[in-house]
């Protein structure tokens, strides 16, 4: 890989630019699986939901409004219904069997619009007739989705009235879950013998199936839906659509929850001991450093080599290994490994960041992060060698040892905390917001000082491994023989974890323990230890 050129060299095929920096396996496949050009084009992050179709209904002074089955639906497919009237804005509904209320919003006496859910059985009606007890002018729609989690289908909602507008703007919302799809829908009063030519403007970036509208000189509506596929999980934009007329009107996003994405939770016990689960035994893999979750491969985590360039993918219930990669570069000391959100979606960040104690004089000034794309095991990119980006740093006090990396889950903020087996005073550093273009030199931020409870020697003070819950309101920190938990106050950044005082969890009694992860979930923690050659027992210790 020629970082120096922004290009990358993999067997015999050089290809320039990020997006177009594609990995190729001996026979030729596209490890990265995006089809970016090599204009440099970001590719979009992996999901599994697709829009399937809609259908819409209008109808005046009614008291049941029957809505059509969206077209192809099948059993597991996610069903969103707006439902909007005139005037009745004291009007209750009652849905058909099976559908959900999320939310309403109305205004002061104009229009009030519900939101509804529902996922498909293998046996269902051709229509659904939403009742209501008192008559209205009535508008409705139901837009069809595949690939939304079955179980677990909604990850946020939001709404607003916009009272005289001709901007529909909701709410921001926080996603829990990445590669999920946005959908918004905008609702507002219309006076007029016809639809107009372009009733509502969806949010920029929105695809939308359907723009109408239900005709009345005096009790009319604009109703459209659209969507958009969303990256990483967090705080997303306020987004709005438009209309020519400023007139009151409502606009309300559900987000979906792609099938497969972990749910987030958190908690404050966790089990007295540890449980292994299986072990690595992988010849590619030298003296495991490091694991990280990955955020597209439900149930996997990743493992890596410290002093070559070889990581493998491995099943969380028993360290079988599904997936082995190289990466394009060969590191000095990769001491940890995270996985996080970045412009390819979701990337895995590889810390060459230990170097002081192992590199022979004169030791270094600078280090680095690697960003490589991650795999996507259910396209069958299962091996080969996988291309990045070299993120150069120095300190901005002295060179530090470092051994534990962490990517904030939501923010993608890249942490970095040192190492010091003396006194136990470990530096906690991040990397400037937004991440400087790769290979452009960065100076660290000194975020905090954190003191190591001291334990009886060196070996319970030395930090060699961290990682950031899914919630990211907290962190664990693992030294050679202990694990800690710094947690945030409720309702506080993620960064006031680093002044909590660190709560000791349990210990996975490790010669050398140099690994530590979170389930994707949050509802426990994995560690490895680090030893001249496989196996290696991958532990895991469930919250409670």
């Amino acid at each position: 890989m020629i970082f120096g050129a922004r290009a990358c060299l993999v067997g015999s095929v050089a290809l320039l630019g990020w997006a177009g920096c594609v990995s190729l396996d001996h026979q030729g496949t596209d490890l990265e699986g995006d089809g970016a050009d090599e204009a440099g084009e970001v590719a979009q992050p992996l999901s599994t939901i697709a829009f399937r179709a809609s259908s819409t209904a209008t109808g005046k002074n009614l008291t049941s409004l029957t809505v059509a089955r969206p077209a192809g639906v099948v059993q597991g497919d996610v069903l969103l219904a707006r439902i909007a009237n005139r005037d009745q804005v004291a009007a209750v509904i009652t849905p058909p069997a099976g559908w959900t209320l999320l939310r309403s919003d109305q205004s002061a006496f104009a229009v009030k619009s519900w939101v509804l859910w529902k996922v498909a059985s293998s046996a269902e009606p051709a229509s659904y007739s939403f009742g209501f007890d008192v008559p209205a002018y009535l508008a409705g729609s139901i837009v069809a989705f595949s690939g939304a989690d079955p179980a677990n289908p909604i990850d946020a909602v939001s709404g607003q009235k916009n009272g005289n507008s001709a901007t529909l703007a909701a709410p921001a919302v926080t996603t829990a879950a990445p590669g999920g799809v946005a959908v918004w829908f905008g609702t507002q009063v219309w006076t007029g013998s016809a639809c107009p030519a372009s009733p509502i403007a969806p949010p920029s970036g929105f695809t939308e199936p359907f723009d109408t509208c239900l005709v009345s000189s005096s009790k009319g509506l604009l109703f459209d839906a659209a969507y958009a596929q969303l990256g990483a999980a967090g705080l997303q934009p306020a987004w709005s659509g438009s209309s020519p007329f400023p007139n009151t009107n409502t606009a309300q996003v559900v987000t979906l929850r792609p099938a497969g994405a972990p749910s987030c939770t958190v908690g404050d016990t966790y089990a007295s001991t540890y449980t292994t689960v299986g072990s690595l035994t992988s010849t590619d893999i030298v003296e495991i450093s490091g694991l990280a979750a990955s955020r597209v491969n439900p149930g996997i985590l990743y493992a890596h080599s410290e002093n070559n360039a070889n990581f493998v993918a491995i099943d969380r219930t028993s360290a079988a290994v599904v997936g082995s990669y190289v990466a394009g570069v060969f590191p000095w000391d990769w001491e940890d490994v995270a996985t996080g959100p970045c412009p390819a979606g979701s990337c895995i960040f590889m810390g060459d960041i230990g170097r002081v104690s192992g590199h022979p004089p004169p030791a270094p000034t600078t280090f680095a992060v690697y960003r490589m794309k991650e795999p996507n095991l259910a396209a069958g990119e299962t091996s080969g060698t996988v291309a990045g980006e070299r993120f150069p740093f120095k300190y901005p006090d002295t060179p530090q040892n470092a051994e534990a990396l962490m990517v904030h889950p939501t923010t993608g903020d890249i942490y970095v905390v040192t190492k010091d087996g003396t006194a136990g005073l470990s530096k906690v550093y991040k990397f400037p917001s937004p991440l400087p273009a790769p290979d452009t030199m960065s100076t660290l931020i000194h975020v905090a000082d954190l003191q190591m409870p001291l334990g009886p020697d060196g070996n319970f003070r030395s930090v060699t491994a961290g990682t950031i819950h899914p919630c990211a309101d907290r962190f664990l920190l693992r030294t050679y023989r202990a694990v800690y938990e710094y947690r945030a106050p409720v309702g506080a950044g993620f960064e006031a974890a680093f002044a909590a005082s660190p709560v000791a969890l349990t210990d996975t009694v490790e010669g050398q323990g140099e690994s530590i992860e979170y389930e994707a979930d949050g509802s426990g923690y994995f560690t490895m230890t680090e030893r001249e050659a496989a196996p290696y027992p991958l532990k895991r210790v469930a919250r409670q």
